[in-house]
């Protein structure tokens, strides 16, 4: 049961990051570095494993068939027992990597095409979502949501952090998610909600 959160969590993390470069709208070498953050994820196990084979030869401890077996360091064996099964994970980290790839992929596409064909002039970004930046405690994000749904923003707060205690860290994961992937709201907006709010 407590490895459905894990399988999801890697499951999740090429795509993820993949909508960060999508959602705000980032510059092509920062999607170029997350595209390379997303093979290198997608690859590990593999790469876990190799190390682990590399470490065994090295200091000839015995394979038996489900653990290793080192005479000097008696540690080292269930390290590279792990290392060595590690490779069971790219089950999981190899589709989640070839979608994060496929996302980056149409985000510059999409990214180079537009800059062929028009130019940002006020340099503000144009997102769909922004982060609280009057309302906010650590991100802004749940003052977010609740100025988009028109909540109260202490009621999204305890209900936030009751999900992060009883949800085994997925609504954690989910914030910190919501806290890359979109911009905190432009000072310019933020300055026009603060005269409208102030009396003359």
């Amino acid at each position: 049961m407590i490895y459905f959160p894990l399988i999801l969590t890697l499951l999740f993390v090429g795509p993820a990051l993949a909508s960060i470069a999508i959602k705000r709208n980032l510059a092509i070498r920062w999607q170029l570095l997350l595209l390379s953050i997303i093979v290198f994820y997608g690859i590990s196990p593999l790469l876990l494993t190799w190390g682990g084979m590399g470490l065994a030869k090295r200091f000839a401890c015995q394979a038996e068939i489900t653990s290793f077996h080192c005479a000097d360091p008696s540690w080292l064996g269930e390290l590279i027992t792990g290392m060595v099964f590690a490779q069971w994970f790219a089950i999981i980290t190899i589709p989640s990597a070839v979608l994060g790839s496929i996302g980056i992929l149409i985000s510059l596409t999409i990214k180079v095409k537009s800059s062929r064909t028009k130019v940002n002039i006020s340099g503000i970004p144009t997102a769909a979502f922004y982060r609280s930046r009057r309302h906010k405690v650590i991100a802004g994000v749940c003052a977010a949501i609740a100025q988009r749904w028109k909540l109260p923003v202490q009621g999204v707060r305890i209900v936030a952090v009751i999900l992060t205690v009883v949800g085994s860290g997925l609504v954690l994961l989910l914030y910190l998610w919501f806290w890359l992937a979109f911009p905190l709201e432009p000072a310019i907006k933020s300055d026009l909600a603060k005269s409208l709010e102030s009396p003359l």
